[in-house]
């Protein structure tokens, strides 16, 4: 039996235990909520804004993504990504190829959430790559500036938000994401180890996780550098400033001096 997989993402973490009040047959599994629908459809939410739908179907996921509304707040889903996978059944084997994974039996619940966590981590590294890369983009434009004109146009205030955004999507990669920790089940059961880590090796976490840091910290080193050159401006801005109204103040006393 095929069984497509689909990840979404919000733009919001998700309060999981108000998710547990909204939909009362729940299963935990892990670091995710496991929602069953009925026997063969299942939803997994994440803390970190994901929902990985098994099966997917459009209608039944819009009813659910609306459902659970009250834990997210405002937070709107992001069209911008998605992330698929289709799991295959009774194959007599387990194996992870490149956009499916064999199960030798009938999949049970923990089996459902190891594969879907793993899934809606991939689709919440896929967001982080893509903001990161946009501040990038930005940023290139002012470091050409710079490079090719010999100014900065930046203000302080935005440079600090470049920081800023720096600080909190490392934050988000260690606390949110739990990128780098893998479910207390696998654990318990070698079978779920060893799945867990062949789909987090498909999935290229890792790699994919330090490509982001490594922007993030080429980000943040020509910020901390714009920075100073800034904060260089601003005090040479001051030193002209008591010149010259050191050089005022001696002008206007030869002028009272004259006058009488």
């Amino acid at each position: 039996m095929r069984v497509p997989l689909r990840a979404w993402l919000f733009k919001s973490t998700i309060d999981l235990k108000q998710v547990q009040a909204l939909c009362p047959d729940h299963y935990t599994c892990g670091e995710a909520l496991l929602i069953s629908l009925d026997p063969q459809h299942h939803v997994c939410v994440t803390s970190f804004g994901g929902l990985v739908f098994w099966p997917f179907e459009e209608q039944r996921a819009r009813e659910l993504a609306e459902r659970i509304k009250p834990a997210v707040g405002r937070a709107e889903l992001q069209q911008e990504v998605e992330d698929r996978l289709v799991v295959v059944t009774d194959k007599g084997e387990t194996r992870v190829l490149f956009n499916e994974v064999w199960l030798a039996d009938e999949p049970t619940p923990d089996h459902i959430g190891v594969i879907a966590f793993l899934l809606a981590q991939s689709v919440a590294l896929e967001s982080m790559e893509l903001q990161v890369d946009a501040a990038l983009d930005r940023f290139e434009a002012h470091v050409r500036d710079v490079a090719e004109r010999g100014r900065v146009r930046l203000s302080t205030r935005r440079v600090l938000k470049n920081v800023g955004f720096a600080m909190q999507t490392r934050q988000a990669v260690l606390n949110d994401l739990a990128l780098l920790d893998k479910p207390d089940i696998t654990w318990e059961q070698e079978e779920l180890e060893q799945l867990h880590h062949a789909l987090h090796e498909n999935f290229e976490l890792e790699e994919r996780l330090r490509t982001v840091s490594r922007k993030l910290d080429f980000l943040a080193d020509n910020t901390s550098v714009l920075l100073e050159v800034l904060s260089t401006r601003k005090f040479l801005r001051l030193e002209w400033a008591i010149v010259i109204l050191i050089a005022l103040e001696i002008m206007l006393f030869g002028v009272s001096e004259l006058l009488r």
